[in-house]
């Protein structure tokens, strides 16, 4: 089973608990069982757009030698070279449409993006400047995450990584700027220092005996000092503890949830596969061999071939994976709904059906190469009944001989069969 077109290419988080899917029914009657495993469920096609095409195999338009049509859409779908990108000067749409007035009707997705182009151009010059700031989004995506967790180890390691003065100019304004922020964090992390500089005091003072009394009596003293109390209070964190118990509890929880969760994703997404792969099959299957001038082994394999070309190009399809991924999260979001799967398996056929007249045709090509089965239909049979009163051999000039005074005179019989 190939799951590669309806598997989503991020990771979804549901931490804070998943969603209801409402994947589960409801439990069928053995009475009910027995009545639908005895329905047999109709073959569901797709229309592709394929009239005409048996009356063009008829009337011998179409060749036999497969066109460049496979090659060009494959390069549609991985896309142009940067270098065809590079910036021109738009075309207004009143030009577009005093030369070609219905294009936009006929293609609206045209008009469509055409604004779209606009609006990304004012953004992004160029493509590779959009790369970048959707580099840089991920980037910080992923700063944001471990900031928000309490996690500045990134943020550090990337600024002393990039610059030994950037990082350090940050340690240099970390405690002013955190003083400047809130100072009751600030002489947070001060009191934490000193409580660690009389931790090491005092343990010090104990290593070197009576020798050590001093700094031991300096540790108390520093301690009032700074914290006005004799009584010592080891560091704490300023953020609130959280019982350790309860806290693996609710992770477990989240992670039977998250568990929960997947098995959905996954058991919806086998489900979409495997309906979406049964109509496409069905479909080439229906229009692979109009004519009906293959045999079972030829259909079938052809039919295999087109579905496998067919899947390879939509796995290509950059474009078509931004759209699924976005369908994918609605998805998520609304705990896998009928109505969001539906559209998941809707786009993904929908964008099969324009790829289908392609495939099919390249693919029914190719099986056909070498059969003869046009030749044949071509040729006009030589078989049926011989017309009355014309004989089954060629024209000659014996074929005027209709009785024996006919042959000329001195003629043997041997020389006349012979004759041309």
């Amino acid at each position: 089973m190939r799951n590669l077109l309806f598997n989503s290419s991020f990771l979804y988080d549901v931490e804070g608990g998943g969603a209801d899917t409402g994947v589960a029914d409801k439990p069928l009657s053995i009475s009910e069982t027995v009545e639908k495993l005895g329905e047999e469920e109709p073959k569901e096609t797709i229309e592709i757009g394929e009239e005409g095409e048996k009356e063009r195999e008829q009337e011998g338009e179409e060749e036999l030698e497969p066109k460049d049509e496979l090659a060009e859409l494959e390069e549609e779908l991985t896309g142009p070279k940067e270098e065809n990108l590079e910036l021109v000067t738009p075309v207004r749409r009143g030009e577009i449409l005093a030369k070609y007035p219905n294009v936009f009707k006929d293609f609206p997705y045209l008009e469509k993006a055409y604004y779209r182009e606009q609006q990304f151009t004012e953004t992004f010059p160029t493509i590779q400047e959009a790369k970048n700031a959707a580099e840089k989004a991920g980037i910080l995506d992923n700063l944001e995450q471990q900031v928000m967790g309490g996690d500045i180890s990134q943020v550090l390691q990337a600024a002393k990584n990039e610059s030994s003065e950037v990082f350090a100019r940050i340690a240099d304004n970390y405690l002013p700027t955190l003083r400047r922020i809130d100072q009751q964090a600030y002489y947070h992390v001060l009191g934490n220092v000193i409580k660690d500089t009389i931790i090491t005091m005092v343990r010090e003072g104990r290593n070197l005996g009576e020798q050590g009394q001093p700094l031991q009596a300096a540790a108390n003293i520093l301690n009032q000092f700074v914290f006005g109390s004799q009584t010592f209070t080891p560091p704490r964190n300023l953020a609130q503890q959280q019982d350790p118990q309860l806290a693996a509890q609710q992770q477990q929880f989240q992670q039977a949830q998250q568990q929960q969760f997947m098995s959905q994703f996954e058991t919806v997404r086998d489900d979409l596969q495997i309906r979406a792969d049964n109509v496409l099959k069905s479909t080439i299957d229906q229009h692979i061999d109009p004519n009906g001038s293959m045999s079972d082994y030829i259909k079938t394999h052809a039919t295999a071939e087109a579905f496998n070309k067919l899947e390879s190009l939509m796995a290509q399809d950059n474009r078509f994976h931004v759209l699924l991924d976005k369908l994918w999260e609605a998805a998520f979001r609304s705990g896998f709904s009928k109505d969001s799967t539906d559209k998941i398996k809707s786009a993904y056929l929908s964008r099969a059906k324009t790829l289908l007249p392609t495939v099919i045709k390249s693919a029914r090509n190719e099986a056909l190469r070498g059969t003869g089965s046009r030749n044949s239909e071509e040729r006009p049979s030589r078989r049926g009944p011989i017309p009355q009163g014309r004989s089954t051999s060629p024209q000659s000039g014996n074929s005027r001989i209709k009785k024996a005074s006919d042959i000329p005179k001195g003629m043997s019989s041997y020389d006349f069969l012979m004759k041309d």
